[in-house]
């Protein structure tokens, strides 16, 4: 494992080419219970992002937010280590349909990112965790941002009706259903994704740093965080809008009912004074 070390990290070896395959697993994983579970596999880390050996020159780095980075590995040893780690991912699904496909050449003059290339002088396992780190964030987003665009245009039918029909054609329970998923989005996308982190190998290096900065430049993580952002807060503006509106249509519903008792109780009281006249 000559090029991930730490040992002559600034001496350039000959040029090899890693490929690195990003796969979105599920919605978090526990990376304690990976530790607990899977001692079959050598750890090069112990905290967040994980890094595991599993063959000579082959590893998988594991992120808290559901995205495994697979570093020179075939597609067999990668269906067998995801079907190991299902049992330490939530929301585990057979396939998800978002990963990226990424190649680092390593033994290059200088350090460069361009669209699915990375160029490295020098590999160690700091900076396979900070490219994977960047890497599996992108991967991540793209299912919240799939996400929140279903939600938007879910909600936005509801509005519609509510703006030209006056009602939402839809029940108080499924309501309350579409205002839990946006909710829910906005719960785990802060959670689990790490919005706003910054590895902490990027905080004590500024090699590190110029690294992180460049990729999530390359792959526009600031616009798309930001975007992100502003779609949640839009959708919990919603969601807030369409609660108040349940409450409205709520207190409504108990003011037609005590009117209608308070009217039962006159009608016995309007028969008496209707007898006492026909007298």
């Amino acid at each position: 494992m000559a090029t991930v070390s730490k040992r002559n990290k600034k001496k350039p070896l000959g040029k090899q080419v890693f490929g690195v395959d990003v796969i979105y697993a599920g919605e978090s994983i526990d990376l304690k219970k990976v530790q607990e579970n899977l001692k079959q596999y050598a750890f090069l880390n112990r905290e967040h992002p994980l890094v595991l050996r599993l063959l000579d020159n082959q590893y998988a780095v594991l992120t808290k937010f559901g995205a495994v980075a697979f570093w020179n590995v075939g597609e067999k040893l990668k269906k067998q280590f995801l079907a190991e780690l299902a049992p330490q991912v939530k929301n585990i699904r057979e396939s998800y349909p978002y990963r990226d496909k990424t190649r680092v050449v390593i033994g290059t003059e200088t350090d460069r990112v361009v669209f699915n290339k990375i160029f490295l002088a020098h590999l160690e396992p700091e900076r396979m965790r900070i490219i994977s780190y960047v890497l599996s964030q992108s991967v991540a987003l793209e299912r919240y941002e799939d996400e929140i665009e279903k939600n938007l245009s879910e909600v936005g039918i509801i509005i519609e009706n509510l703006r030209t029909r006056g009602r939402p054609f839809l029940r108080e329970r499924a309501l309350l259903k579409q205002i839990g998923k946006v909710l829910s989005i906005k719960q785990v996308a802060v959670a689990h994704l790490s919005l706003f982190d910054k590895p902490t190998e990027a905080w004590e290096s500024p090699e590190l740093e110029k690294l992180y900065n460049r990729l999530r430049a390359e792959y526009e993580m600031e616009d798309r965080f930001d975007i992100l952002d502003e779609k949640i807060n839009f959708l919990s503006d919603n969601a807030k809008m369409l609660m108040d509106f349940i409450a409205e249509k709520r207190n409504a519903f108990l003011e037609t009912v005590i009117i209608a008792l308070f009217i039962i109780d006159l009608i016995p009281l309007a028969i008496d004074l209707v007898r006492y006249f026909a007298r």
